[in-house]
Order: structure tokens, then C-alpha cells, then sequence
């Protein structure tokens, strides 16, 4: 019986992770509202303070679909020179609750017309497994205790580069660089399991283009590289009118077209919302994802009246939140 629970536990384990493999670190479809969770030298490119909230509800109608939940908070610096922040996320997925918490740190190196940036990232993983959450076909069946539960905890770390200006940008980026080993039930030999969170690699870039300042085409790629899991790939364009108006679509290669649309006040505030169309086999099970991002962003007293974030950029042309 001990033997059936424990290949049982280390069946679920194995499952749920690679499953959950390319999810072990958060996907959004606004990743360009989140890139200092996938690439730390996003830290303090923005303004003096910069406020990020998200929400990501995937695959709804699907029972234990993921569920996410951020806060970052970053800030540029001893004349934009350096960038300090960090961000907390809480993950959702099944019988796993992950919440993770970073602190982060970016040294800019500054060029006429270009800014050069390299950072750093520490992090702090805690994880809860829950054996209510799991589903079994026979309820009667005493090899199988659905009442385990059991907490594990571990550091992890992130580094990035970031070559960019108001008109592109180019990253890589890598995450779960320690490969963190979380051993749940470490005092039960029948049970004793390990979940690893793998590297993330990513690499993206983006660039806006514009005829008339007043209708700006913003065009971003990235790319997820995990170990034994295909490629994940997404590219999006969005259009900002006036730029207040924000209006897109994604596209994730063999999963999901998303819609986006967003509105942006006084260059301050920001809030903007996409629909997951998923288009891989896993659409007959589910009714979509939802995202929800809302932003400040501002250099407090320093703010200009005009529109442009203070002219660090030898020939800028665009305002600050489509950097």
C-alpha cells in the first residue's frame, strides 16, 4: 500500500511538472507590462517610480487552471545611472500555490542616443502542495490519502542584458538560474519527493514605428526557451492613437490569439485588458484567458508638461510607456 501512495505522489509530481514545466515561471500576454519579471535589466528603465499591478486568469471554465497574480514596483536612479525594485507574483495552478518575491538591482550604461542595461535579480520561491486539490476516480480506494499537504521553500536567482531607446529594444534574459530544488515531505522516506524548478531563458525584441506621432506601431517578439519543452514564441503589435488609445493582438505560436485594448491617462496611468483565444486542442476544455494591468508611472515633481520622458535619448520621439 505504502508503495502504491508513493508512486502515487512522485506520479503527480512528474505529471504537474511537466505539464507546468514552461508555466513554472509566470507567461503573460502583456509581457511587455512585465518584462522586469523575465528580465531584471528592465529595472528602472521606466520613470522615478513605477507601479505595475496584474492579474492573469488562464484558460477560465478549466478546473484548476492557472491563476496569477502580481506587484512590481521598480525605480530610476542617481541620474537613471542605476535601477532598484522588486516584485512579488502568487501562482495558482492546481494543488501548487507558488508565491515569489525578488528584489532587484540594474546598472545603466548610459549613450548619446541609447542606454546599455545589466541586471540582477534574487529570489525568494515558497510553494504549498494540497492533495484536496487533486481529482481521483475512485474515492474508495484506501492506497490513496488525499489529505497530504506539505510546504517547501528555496532560493533562486535571474540576470539580464538590455540594449534599448524609445524606438527598440533588444534583452536576454535567464530565470531559475540555481535550479532550485524544493523537497517536499523530507522526513517521510515513502514519501520524500523533489519538484526543480529549470531555467528560463528568453530573448526579446521590439520596435515602434511611426508616420504620424499620433498613430504609433508598436511591434514586439519574445521567445521562452525551457529545457525538453518546445519553444514558446509570442509576437505582438499594438496600435497607440494620440497616445492615450491602445488597440492589438498577439499571436503564440500553436496556442493562443489574444486582443488587447488599453487606455492611458495624462502619460501617468495606464490600464489595459487581453483575451486568450486559445487555438491548441486544449480549447474544447476551457472559454478563454483573461489579463488585466494597471500602471503608474511618473518622475513626480520632475514631470514635464510636454509629452516625452525628459529627453534622455538623443533623438527620442515617443512617450515613455511604449519604451
Amino acid at each position: 500500500m505504502y508503495l502504491l501512495v508513493r508512486k502515487y505522489l512522485i506520479t503527480i509530481f512528474c505529471l504537474v511538472g511537466c505539464i507546468l514545466s514552461a508555466q513554472q515561471y509566470p507567461w503573460w500576454t502583456q509581457y511587455r507590462a512585465n518584462q522586469t519579471l523575465f528580465n531584471p535589466a528592465f529595472c528602472g528603465t521606466k520613470r522615478v517610480v513605477d507601479i505595475r499591478i496584474n492579474y492573469r486568469n488562464q484558460w477560465t471554465g478549466y478546473d484548476g487552471a492557472p491563476k496569477t497574480y502580481a506587484l512590481s514596483l521598480n525605480s530610476r536612479l542617481w541620474k537613471g545611472r542605476i535601477g532598484i525594485g522588486g516584485f512579488l507574483f502568487k501562482d495558482d495552478i492546481g494543488p501548487f500555490k507558488t508565491l515569489a518575491s525578488s528584489i532587484t538591482g540594474a546598472y545603466h550604461l548610459k549613450f548619446a542616443d541609447s542606454e546599455l542595461s545589466f541586471g540582477i535579480q534574487g529570489n525568494y520561491i515558497k510553494q504549498r502542495f494540497n492533495g484536496n486539490d487533486v481529482t481521483i476516480r475512485n474515492h474508495m480506494d484506501k492506497a490513496i490519502n488525499q489529505y497530504v499537504e506539505d510546504k517547501a521553500g528555496g532560493f533562486d536567482g535571474s540576470f539580464g542584458l538590455l540594449y534599448y531607446n524609445d524606438r527598440f529594444h533588444l534583452g536576454v534574459g535567464a530565470n531559475n538560474i540555481a535550479s532550485t530544488k524544493l523537497e517536499y515531505y523530507k522526513t517521510d522516506s515513502l514519501k520524500k519527493t523533489n519538484y526543480i524548478n529549470v531555467p528560463h531563458y528568453n530573448i526579446s525584441a521590439g520596435f515602434n514605428w511611426a508616420d504620424d506621432i499620433n498613430y504609433t506601431f508598436e511591434n514586439s517578439i519574445v521567445a521562452v526557451f525551457v529545457p525538453g519543452v518546445p519553444i514558446s514564441m509570442d509576437y505582438t503589435l499594438r496600435l497607440h492613437i494620440k497616445q492615450q488609445i491602445i488597440a492589438g493582438f498577439s499571436f503564440r505560436l500553436n496556442d493562443a490569439i489574444a486582443l488587447q485594448l488599453g487606455y492611458t491617462i495624462k502619460e501617468k496611468f495606464q490600464i489595459s485588458y487581453s483575451y486568450d483565444l486559445v487555438t491548441s486542442p486544449l480549447r474544447k476544455y476551457q472559454k478563454g484567458s483573461h489579463e488585466l494591468t494597471l500602471i503608474f508611472s511618473s518622475n513626480m515633481a520632475t514631470d514635464q508638461k510636454k509629452r516625452g520622458l525628459d529627453k534622455r535619448f538623443l533623438r527620442q520621439r515617443y512617450q515613455y510607456l511604449i519604451q
